[in-house]
């Protein structure tokens, strides 16, 4: 009498539900792998955004140019840069997009002051305030989402043996000159650390007008 070596209907029954729920697993541990490579791109790709936006900032200010504009009212020129505590506006020979010619930059808080504003545009011969009045707030980009940005400049006085002095204020207009750094602190109302840039502005080593004591 020969024995049946067959699978009887409860053992396939058994072994399907069995390899169901191992592939049910496997399908749930994917799904939750994925998620989570996904939350990590995206992290990472918010990290490098951040980065990038830091690094065309800085190199903004790196460039920054000794840009001068005449005014009529008291019939002088003057070079332009002017920062305040949370804003700043300079002329740049960096362009994000590589667009040829002098660029306007120009930082200032959102409504909401948890966002940082950018502007750029061409700067044309002109007081620069006047060029970015003539700008609707449509051509201003939002950037760093969540991030308070603080600004100070740096004064040197060659007169006493090149001391130097963080100030809280720019007027290239009263200083007859561009800082020699711009100090940039981005904060959150988290417990995220501070990111913070120092940009030393090149044209300084050229600059023939030194600035006059603050």
């Amino acid at each position: 009498m020969h024995k049946n070596n067959g699978f009887t209907l409860l053992e396939l029954l058994i072994a399907l539900t069995l390899a169901t729920m191992v592939i049910l697993l496997l399908a749930m541990g994917m799904n939750i792998v994925m998620s989570e490579w996904e939350r990590s791109g995206n992290r990472l790709e918010n990290s490098l955004d951040k980065v990038l936006i830091l690094l065309n900032i800085e190199r903004a200010l790196e460039g920054a140019y000794p840009h001068t504009y005449f005014n009529e009212d008291d019939n002088k020129r003057y070079i332009f840069f002017e920062g305040e505590e949370e804003s700043m506006v300079w002329v740049s020979t960096v362009s994000p997009g590589r667009h040829p010619g002098l660029q306007i930059w120009e930082l200032s808080p959102s409504k909401e002051n948890d966002w940082i504003q950018v502007k750029v545009i061409p700067a044309f011969a002109g007081d620069p305030t006047e060029h970015l009045e003539a700008e609707s707030e449509t051509d201003s980009i939002t950037v760093l989402e969540g991030y308070k940005a603080t600004f100070e400049y740096l004064y040197k006085d060659e007169k006493l043996d090149d001391e130097t002095e963080w100030l809280d204020k720019w007027s290239a207009k009263k200083l007859q000159a561009l800082p020699n750094a711009v100090r940039m602190k981005l904060e959150t109302d988290g417990d995220t650390e501070p990111l913070e840039v120092v940009a030393l502005i090149q044209a300084n080593q050229h600059q023939a007008i030194r600035p006059i004591k603050p």
